[in-house]
């Protein structure tokens, strides 16, 4: 796995190129080492440096990744019966913080794009119609999502604030967006004034997987978060794992913006490869964060890809993930074997099964605390027809929902699960109450 010729184009961020991350990080809460429940000392200073970097009021490192982040986070904002705006294809943590805070979602159904098989993000009329509608006390937004597209996450932020509506972003996957102003990178969702940003600088920048933080653009819920932190966390938070947020955070301060500037040249020059042999995916026409490079699928191109040491990080219908970072700029050898690949991915035969329709959200019937709480039992897809689910469905990657606790299933939503376990996508299985 370690091989000097592989190639990795998914997660972590570091992508095996930084020898700073070494295991005589793994320590303890010993003296000095400060306590993550209650930082005092080198923790706090540590997430203060990251604040400063960033230009938030406060940091909060996360050892859980960004999923324990958006459970403090929704649980922070909202309580009991409480209504939360939530964008279907949200990750899974989120339900997460629902079923823990107790709160309502107002599920905001976005448009699927069926050619280029993603979900399109919210928009501004889409979202000032449920505020309209409905007593909102929270929102949460993706910014971006796993392909790198992204809404107008500033009108967003401004539209729910004008109604007093606290704003959530979900960055897990760009962490690097603040410093990507000079390479036409998307504006990141700290500098669009959301209340509480979270990230996963393990997924974008050199940091171990599973660390991750949370910004506070506004101090004034820094004891909520801190209070349901110490409730989601573990005990014996990885030292490594916050060595690495501390090393992240410093290189991103120092290299940043220098390494993004050369890698918009390395991505340039792909894409420019990319359109002379008609591999492209998307239009071009969205916002959309360039380090997300996709290719679209080809008969036999996993294997080719894998031969030539080159590991994307999604091969899923119509398209291949191949996610650039700051370590491609630091060592370029993988983008130039994808360069060298290239013209024998367009020669292979495109992928031509067809796409799934994929169904509206069930009816929310229950709230999802109320539905995992009850008691309930495993059925076959076939018999959960009618049936509330209990158990969230969010095939991974990237983990957005399919099926929530509280939902009732009909019979169009039973023929598309059936579907995703013939595509070997999820089990034939369900939890109903």
């Amino acid at each position: 796995m370690a091989r000097l010729d592989r190639f990795p184009f998914h997660m972590p961020g570091h992508k095996n190129r930084f020898s700073q991350l070494v295991p005589k990080f793994d320590a303890t809460e010993l003296p000095g080492l400060d306590n993550l429940h209650n930082p005092q000392a080198a923790i706090m200073r540590a997430q203060a440096r990251v604040a400063e970097t960033y230009g938030v009021a406060r940091t909060f490192f996360l050892v859980n990744g960004s999923s324990v982040g958006l459970m403090a986070a929704i649980a922070s904002v909202v309580g009991p019966g409480d209504k939360i705006l939530v964008p279907r294809a949200s990750h899974k943590s989120v339900v997460a913080g629902l079923i823990h805070s107790g709160a309502v979602p107002v599920w905001l159904e976005q448009d699927y794009c069926i050619p280029e098989q993603r979900w399109l993000p919210p928009t501004a009329d889409q979202v000032a119609k449920l505020i309209a509608g409905h007593s909102l006390k929270g929102a949460l937004f993706t910014n971006p999502d796993y392909f790198g597209f992204v809404p107008d996450i500033a009108t967003l932020t401004r539209l729910c604030h004008s109604a007093g509506v606290a704003v959530i972003a979900d960055e897990a996957h760009g962490a690097h967006l603040k410093f990507g102003g000079a390479v036409n990178l998307p504006v990141s969702a700290v500098d669009a004034a959301c209340d509480i940003i979270v990230q996963s600088p393990h997924k974008t920048l050199p940091a171990l997987t599973q660390a991750a933080w949370l910004h506070l653009n506004d101090g004034g819920l820094a004891a909520e978060i801190q209070h349901w932190l110490n409730l989601f966390h573990t005990t014996s938070p990885s030292y490594l794992l916050l060595a690495s947020l501390e090393f992240a955070g410093e290189y991103a301060r120092n290299h940043a913006e220098r390494l993004l500037k050369r890698l918009a040249r390395l991505e340039k020059a792909l894409s420019l490869q990319c359109r002379a042999l008609n591999l492209q995916v998307f239009s071009g026409a969205a916002p959309r964060d360039w380090t997300k490079f996709t290719l679209p699928a080809r008969l036999g191109m996993e294997k080719l890809l894998r031969r030539a040491g080159v590991y994307p990080e999604l091969v899923q219908g119509n398209k291949v993930l191949l996610m650039l970072t700051l370590a491609d700029a630091y060592d370029d050898a993988g983008i130039r074997a994808l360069c060298r690949l290239l013209p024998r991915l367009a020669a292979l035969s495109a992928v031509r099964r067809p796409p799934l329709a994929i169904p509206p959200l069930p009816v929310q019937e229950v709230s999802p605390r109320e539905a995992w709480q009850r008691g309930g039992k495993r059925v076959g897809f076939r018999d959960a027809r009618g049936r509330i689910a209990r158990q969230v469905i969010a095939p991974y990657p990237p983990g957005t929902l399919v099926i929530v606790p509280g939902q009732r299933l009909t019979g169009e939503h039973v023929d598309f699960l059936e579907e995703l376990h013939a595509r070997k996508v999820i089990s034939r299985w369900i939890e109903v109450i």
